[in-house]
């Protein structure tokens, strides 16, 4: 993969300055852009889960980006309850695209992450795929995701706090094109068991993105 160092990288939305972590990748055969958990519950960029789902994409050459959303960190501006962060969201996904123009976009994020980048990412014509881990189906109405036209991945606990697995799954069957993994015994943050996360983003993106 010869990968190149993590690299610290600011990214400007309407909010000001976002901070950002940047995986750069000499000729990648493809970008992803992904979105960290609920910031007001402490979520990052440095979440595990969003870490290792990056990795897997990376084990691929794609490039990644994980950024805090505004207020998040030392990113500038404040919560705004996931519509301003649907603006922080195409701003990395600009980003990204300037960096590497032409190449095929992935977006997707964890939890409240994947809420806001699948909003954006289903609507934008130029993101090939979505995922999302660890839907937040019990707080956010996401039946928008059923008429999503990319190929979408949910990556979920069966004991998820935040998600019931089954109003995940019938999301999944009534999608367009969707598949689902359930890790059975998991909760929301797949305490000891976060590799499957990884393992999952890099089995499918292999079989679905750059097959």
């Amino acid at each position: 993969m010869n990968p190149k160092p993590l690299r610290h990288v600011d990214i400007f939305a309407d909010a000001g300055r976002l901070e950002a972590i940047y995986r750069d990748i000499d000729d990648p055969v493809a970008v992803a852009v992904i979105g960290h958990p609920h910031p007001l519950g402490g979520g990052t960029m440095h979440n595990k889960v969003v870490f290792r789902a990056a990795k897997g994409l990376e084990s691929l050459r794609i490039a990644t980006l994980r950024f805090n959303f505004r207020g998040a960190g030392a990113s500038q501006g404040d919560h705004d309850r996931g519509e301003g962060e649907k603006r922080d969201f195409e701003a990395a996904i600009k980003w990204m695209r300037g960096r590497h123009p032409g190449k095929r976009v992935i977006a997707g994020g964890f939890s409240f992450g994947g809420w806001v980048a699948s909003r954006v990412a289903c609507e934008d014509p130029e993101v090939e795929a979505v995922f999302v881990i660890g839907a937040p189906v019990n707080k956010y109405d996401m039946d928008y995701l059923s008429h999503c036209p990319k190929p979408l991945l949910f990556v979920h606990g069966s004991k998820d706090e935040f998600g019931d697995a089954e109003k995940v799954e019938e999301l999944a069957r009534n999608s367009k094109d969707a598949e689902i993994i359930v890790v059975t015994g998991a909760d929301h943050f797949f305490t000891r068991q976060v590799e499957v996360v990884e393992e999952t983003l890099r089995e499918w993106a292999e079989r679905r993105i750059l097959a």
